[in-house]
């Protein structure tokens, strides 16, 4: 995950930087790298962790990016990222295997990302979107620098800014059944007959 969504980023930012300088004074907008986080670096999604935490480390690099590139006139933007309908979020990616402490959830995780699938914005659109807020709306170095965008993107944003970093946890818990007192029984009988099955 890391090798592409972190690693992957930052070679790329390597080899394209100096082409992007070489461009910088004969271009009528700044050259612009468009580095894309996600939702999920500020929603604590449960069941994609490793996905969520390279997201996290692309809005960190891409902020500090932005602030060493401005003064070479390159301008950089970080693509908050909401929920597009690709193939990514089908439910045939979603496999925990029957020994899994959190099999009894599986169906519910399957279902929720079946029905956002089905509500999510389309890829076509969603880029549509993106290229007219960074190429006409807010060309310029210093403006339209972070972009929320997709279903649910702004939901997002407003909650990060205003409220406590928990202020997620319900509404994460309740989506995928780990509100339930049965489910999460099940999990702790599962959990400690592995402790004493490995003791």
């Amino acid at each position: 995950m890391f090798d592409t969504n972190v690693f992957g980023l930052f070679d790329m930012v390597s080899v394209f930087t100096p082409l992007l300088l070489a461009a910088a004074s004969d271009s009528h907008h700044p050259p612009t790298i468009i580095n894309v986080a996600s939702i999920l670096a500020r929603l604590p999604y449960a069941f994609s962790a490793a996905y969520n935490a390279s997201k996290a480390a692309v809005s960190s690099y891409s902020d500090t990016l932005r602030l060493e590139l401005a003064p070479l006139g390159i301008k950089v933007v970080t693509l908050f990222m909401g929920e597009v309908s690709t193939g990514l979020m089908s439910a045939d990616n979603i496999s925990f295997g029957s020994d899994s402490l959190y099999a009894g959830v599986e169906e519910r995780v399957k279902e929720r990302s079946k029905q956002h699938a089905k509500s999510s914005v389309k890829p076509e659109e969603f880029a549509k979107r993106v290229v007219d807020h960074v190429l006409v709306k807010k060309p310029q170095i210093g403006t339209g620098e972070h972009l929320w965008e997709g279903s649910n993107a702004s939901t997002i944003w407003a909650l990060d800014a205003v409220g406590h970093r928990k202020i997620f946890d319900g509404v994460v818990k309740g989506a995928v059944g780990l509100n339930k007192p049965e489910v999460v029984k099940s999990i702790l009988d599962k959990a400690e007959s592995k402790v004493k099955r490995g003791a």
